[in-house]
């Protein structure tokens, strides 16, 4: 019963055991692990994206823009690339086109008086921000931006009152906690 040979086989089945579970479960974690798309040191684009220029965009944009003329999206998709290119002038031409189609459209005439604020024509934006506000005082997209502009204002009670607003309309609104924190930090 306790022959060598049998207790050899129990040692080689134990081992053998052993080695194919941790493979198995090697295995599982290997599946299980997402793969991460490697990256360029500078863009943060996957390795092996062709390298486009901002002025090779701008020409695709225009051509697009050249057969969908009224294509309200690519419009409004034109303005924010152009503002995230720091031409808020431009922008703001183009969210104004869009507006001319849709004036009624709230998100797009947040992003112009973003625009219009980043441009320097603080007055205008505010009045943009306001009008919004008459329309919908539960707009988050233009009170979130109109909290960013009282920081940059350095008008604290301001920025204070409208997170509270904020806060009573959508207590779950994903960008209040960290407006709420750049509020503490700048108290």
């Amino acid at each position: 019963m306790f022959s060598s040979r049998n207790i050899h086989f129990a040692i080689l089945g134990i081992i053998l055991g052993a080695a194919t579970g941790y493979i198995f479960a090697f295995v599982q974690v290997h599946r299980a692990t997402p793969r991460e798309v490697p990256k360029t040191a500078n863009s943060g684009v996957p390795a092996g994206h062709p390298d486009v220029k901002s002025d090779e965009i701008l020409t695709m944009f225009k051509e697009a823009l050249a057969k969908n003329p009224s294509d309200m999206a690519l419009m409004t998709r034109y303005a924010n690339f152009l503002f995230d290119l720091g031409r808020f002038n431009e922008a703001v031409d183009w969210f104004g086109k869009v507006l001319a189609i849709d004036p009624n459209n709230l998100d797009t005439r947040t992003d112009m008086a973003t625009a219009l604020w980043s441009a320097g024509q603080k007055d205008r934006a505010m009045s943009e921000y306001q009008q919004i506000l008459a329309r919908d005082p539960r707009h988050m997209p233009t009170l979130h931006n109109l909290v960013i502009v009282h920081f940059e204002e350095r008008d604290l009670a301001a920025a204070e009152r409208v997170v509270r607003q904020m806060e009573s309309i959508d207590p779950k609104y994903e960008g209040l906690e960290p407006l709420k924190k750049r509020l503490s930090e700048l108290k």
